[in-house]
């Protein structure tokens, strides 16, 4: 009854509540006894809430394969061996639905070995690459996670994001990706920071509800391997340094804007 009422005395951004709510709230029943409009603003503003929650799909990023060096085109053996031979049955059974990799840019050069990394991946799990968003400075900060949110209305499958390498912290600030870290920063026990600045083109990162939730090698065999221990703690440091990093070039950016 409230929510019929609320449908025709509130509207949200021109959408009635009753739109914005497509299942029951039965948490709402007991404020019945509220006024009607105060009642009709709590149910807006817990529409409104829930509108900007994190989507329940889980999401796996990779970067490009192998690349030479001299910044020549394509992938090096090691990277074709990773994509034809490895990644096909690493991803094969995580139920992937949708995969975004960026468009080749031709003034940046970026994304050129992302999608010689993606295609053939895409095509192992019977999709197509989705390149609508960009790794260049013209594209919404928004569109990966918006690309990402929109299929999720429709599908509780996992989406795969494979992006270029160097684009990677840029990728992390928009996603807004949360990786809580309880090591000290400033300590360097085991002398690891300096592997923060390694390109690591082996891992696979899994998101949950924008949280990191685990960071493993990819485990290709006779090619990847990393000591035990070394590498999750210099990987965590290099978020929390790739946010801080992306932060200051925004406001440097929107200054200069």
């Amino acid at each position: 009854m409230y929510k019929g009422q609320c449908a025709l005395t509130v509207v949200c951004s021109g959408v009635s509540v009753l739109h914005c709510f497509q299942a029951p709230l039965p948490f709402l029943i007991p404020l019945k006894s509220m006024a009607p409009s105060l009642f009709c603003s709590f149910v807006v503003a817990i529409a409104l809430a829930l509108s900007v929650t994190a989507f329940n799909n889980t999401v796996y990023i990779i970067s490009n394969a192998e690349t030479p060096s001299l910044q020549l085109p394509g992938l090096t053996p090691i990277g074709l061996q990773r994509v034809q031979d490895c990644l096909p049955a690493l991803l094969a059974p995580l139920d992937i639905g949708i995969v975004v990799s960026c468009p080749f840019d031709p003034e940046s050069g970026a994304c050129l070995a992302t999608l010689a990394t993606a295609n053939p991946l895409a095509t192992s799990l019977g999709l197509t690459v989705n390149t609508s968003c960009g790794a260049d400075e013209e594209t919404d900060d928004d569109c990966v996670t918006d690309l990402l949110k929109t299929f999720s209305k429709t599908s509780t499958q996992a989406m795969l994001v494979i992006w270029d390498l160097d684009q990677m912290d840029s990728l992390f600030e928009n996603l807004d990706i949360d990786d809580d870290d309880d090591d000290d920063d400033d300590a360097d026990v085991d002398g690891d920071d300096d592997d923060d600045a390694t390109p690591h083109f082996d891992v696979l990162t899994t998101i949950v509800k924008s949280k990191v939730t685990s960071v493993v090698s990819q485990n290709c065999a006779g090619i990847d391997g990393q000591a035990v221990g070394t590498f999750r703690r210099s990987f965590q440091r290099g978020l929390k340094k790739r946010k801080i990093n992306s932060r200051i070039a925004r406001r440097h950016h929107a200054r200069r804007h």
